[in-house]
């Protein structure tokens, strides 16, 4: 969430909310590579226990580990333009799911198995109408078995129970009159049950509470089982019925008390009797729909607890991503840590506000104000998972204070079996304090030793990106290629070789037979670009003999013979031969231009990451973050140039700020009163040029 009170989403589940979850609303860039942020990051999640994760995400990483959460992760990243590969970690959350069990069936309102119906109104979003269709047939099965009831009656009653379903909803519902041709004691009961249901339906909820009390006592099984669960419904339908404004917002200060305590003691007494009763699952889940209308979150905490305890296929209403989607929803945007007892939910809270507020800048933040002593008043309360209180001390120290040292005395050591999310968690702290205190030796041996640990989904991606991130760091780049290099991650090898590699290291990259054939190919487009538009033409001649017999899109235009169409230019051979032997030509300095207006610029060499990021830091072959306004300039000001090529530069120039007044050839500033001088000199020193004719404003 990008505020401590508005969780957003999460990696692994893909159901919509009606709660503030914005990154719904906004695609994510790529992710960034890196590992260690401390605001919020909805966009760059992480398969570790962390502040800058969503909620849901550290919740069901401990859930995986539990046992509670089973399934495949789909490690198959979104498709993205240019077949480019992005990193699996970080990753976007709402781009995942993992394969999960079908969703938990239970008994709803009057005895239907449908999961849908019964998180709507355990989350709080359905209406009493939602059960009415598929309450019919539980209904019919139960007139069907009753004891003592005639063939003829059994009819009737089916045919009445079925002429509600179009009063539901109705602003105005037609008057409903009990059948006639009923005469049995079971079959009275059957219609005061159709009347508690009518006037429930129609929304008279002191009339259905008095139907359906009348047949507490009701000698058949079913209808006084029912009776029991509906009383409880109606009161917590009838609960929140002045509570919703004109938009529908719901206003917790205007639940009706009574109603509501009326609901928590018949669902209740409805469990006391009925422990594994139709609507035992149910009612535990209208349960938590009653604590949160009370706005009790002690309660509403335990409950939750209860049910991700109890979690096991059929113990809850919900499927256990929807609970996670609803703990998330009703209980984690709004409790306080001195509201809980659960270590889970407590250490989630504690992640939440160890997050430090949104970045003003990259890498400016205001650090979160929450303090050790709050974290430390809680010990008690981790009493039985001591390990997770010490993993939340460490994050404290790394992520609020920077007293690494003090993180890795309350952290173990890489344990000899495969790591579990929290071990990863545990680990992947303990590296991060290591690079924050600058051991670096100490954390390469750390991440090669975890990397055959590295079992669970995820978890080697972002051992090998972190692996990398240290290379880099420490001036080991060429250990990233080497032969046994556990870096074999796609994305990470392409982002070194466009941002960090030497020249040398691209010409390695492009020969070596092994080499992935996308990070081969951005090799071979980042030492030609950067070579041809860094003024390294000799090197980019001698180096298209790199280029193989079918290579890249991106690749072709430096071995195209040219263009002669237009504003014409031999090929890119031809222009870096002559600007080597003048580095200032005007027809060869647009043609590189051209170059970059015709086909763009590939392979990130228009873009430099953020420091810290992989990718970020002091490249070893130098982007030149070339513009090709930059070579219009550089023409323009060469007034001996000769008079077509100046002329174009003039025009294109004036054009890159077209139409909208903005730089798109570039990050230049260029004033309007320069702008206006360009087409100025165009149309006053080269009036009878093509380009001159061809330019009717300037902007």
């Amino acid at each position: 969430m990008q505020r401590k009170r508005c969780i957003l989403g999460f990696i692994f589940l893909a159901v919509s909310s009606t709660a503030c979850y914005a990154s719904g609303d906004f695609g994510c860039d790529p992710p960034r590579g890196n590992l260690f942020f401390r605001t919020y990051q909805n966009c760059n999640s992480v398969p570790f226990l962390s502040p800058s994760n969503d909620s849901r995400l550290n919740l069901e990483l401990l859930l995986i580990d539990a046992g509670k959460l089973t399934g495949t992760l789909n490690t198959t990243p979104p498709e993205y333009p240019m077949g480019r590969d992005f990193l699996l970690v970080p990753f976007d959350f709402d781009d995942w799911q993992p394969n999960t069990p079908g969703a938990s069936t239970t008994k709803n309102a009057d005895g239907v198995n449908n999961s849908a119906d019964s998180n709507d109104y355990a989350q709080g979003e359905g209406s009493r109408c939602n059960s009415s269709d598929q309450g019919m047939g539980a209904f019919r099965d139960a007139v069907n078995a009753a004891t003592g009831l005639p063939k003829e009656e059994t009819t009737i009653l089916i045919a009445a129970r079925g002429a509600l379903l179009t009063n539901c909803d109705v602003a105005h519902p037609p008057d409903w009159k009990a059948p006639e041709g009923i005469h049995s004691a079971v079959g009275r009961d059957f219609v005061t049950y159709i009347m508690g249901a009518n006037a429930f339906y129609a929304g008279d909820f002191a009339g259905a509470e008095k139907e359906f009390t009348s047949l507490k006592n009701s000698a058949n099984p079913w209808l006084k089982e029912t009776a029991q669960y509906m009383v409880a419904r109606t009161f917590l339908n009838s609960a929140p019925r002045g509570a919703f404004g004109d938009w529908g917002q719901l206003d917790l200060t205007k639940v009706d008390k009574g109603d509501l305590k009326g609901a928590e003691d018949a669902f209740n007494a409805y469990l006391h009797d009925y422990p594994q009763g139709i609507y035992a699952v149910s009612a535990r889940g209208l349960l938590r729909r009653v604590y949160w209308l009370g706005n009790d979150r002690t309660q509403l905490a335990a409950a939750f607890d209860r049910a991700f305890a109890n979690s096991q296929k059929g113990a809850n209403n919900v499927t256990l991503l929807e609970l996670v989607q609803e703990a998330d929803a009703k209980l984690l945007d709004s409790v306080t840590v001195d509201q809980i007892q659960s270590p889970q939910f407590l250490a989630i809270l504690d992640l939440m506000n160890m997050r430090s507020g949104d970045e003003a800048a990259p890498g400016a933040t205001s650090r979160s104000s929450f303090t050790l002593a709050q974290l430390e008043a809680q010990k008690d309360r981790f009493a039985k998972n001591p390990a997770l209180y010490n993993y939340l001390l460490a994050v404290f120290h790394v992520y609020i204070d920077d007293k690494p040292d003090q993180a890795l005395s309350l952290l173990p050591s890489l344990p000899p079996a495969p790591l579990n999310y929290f071990a990863l968690s545990q680990q992947t702290l303990r590296v991060l304090a290591m690079d924050q205190s600058k051991q670096f030796d100490a954390e390469r041996a750390q991440l090669l030793a975890m990397l055959p640990l590295a079992k669970m989904p995820l978890e080697n991606e972002q051992l090998q990106l972190q692996l990398a991130r240290l290379e880099v760091q420490t001036a080991h780049v060429e250990r990233i290629f080497a032969p046994a290099s556990p870096i074999q991650d796609k994305a990470i090898r392409t982002i070194v070789v466009q941002y960090i590699a030497s020249a040398e290291i691209l010409r390695q990259r492009i020969k070596d037979p092994k080499e992935n054939a996308n990070v081969a190919a951005a090799a071979l487009y980042s030492l030609l670009y950067k070579e041809l538009t860094g003024g390294k033409y000799q090197a980019f001649q001698t180096d298209l003999v790199l280029v193989p017999k079918l290579p890249s899109d991106s690749v072709v235009p430096f071995i195209a013979p040219g263009k002669s169409e237009g504003y014409q230019c031999p090929s890119l051979r031809e222009v870096a031969a002559t600007l080597q032997r003048d580095d200032s030509d005007a027809k060869s300095l647009n043609c590189i231009g051209e170059l970059v207006r015709l086909n763009g610029v590939q392979d990130g060499q228009d873009f430099v990451p953020v420091a810290g990021d992989l990718g970020g830091s002091d490249s070893m072959f130098p982007v030149t973050n070339y513009s090709r306004l930059d070579s219009y300039i550089k023409v323009i000001a060469e007034t001996q140039a000769a008079a077509d090529a100046r002329a174009y530069a003039l025009y294109r120039a004036v054009n890159c700020f077209g139409p909208s007044g903005y730089n798109g050839c570039g990050k230049q500033n260029i004033p309007a009163s320069r702008r206006k001088q360009w087409f100025e000199t165009l149309h006053k020193e080269y009036a009878a040029s093509t380009w001159a004719k061809a330019s009717k404003y300037y902007w």
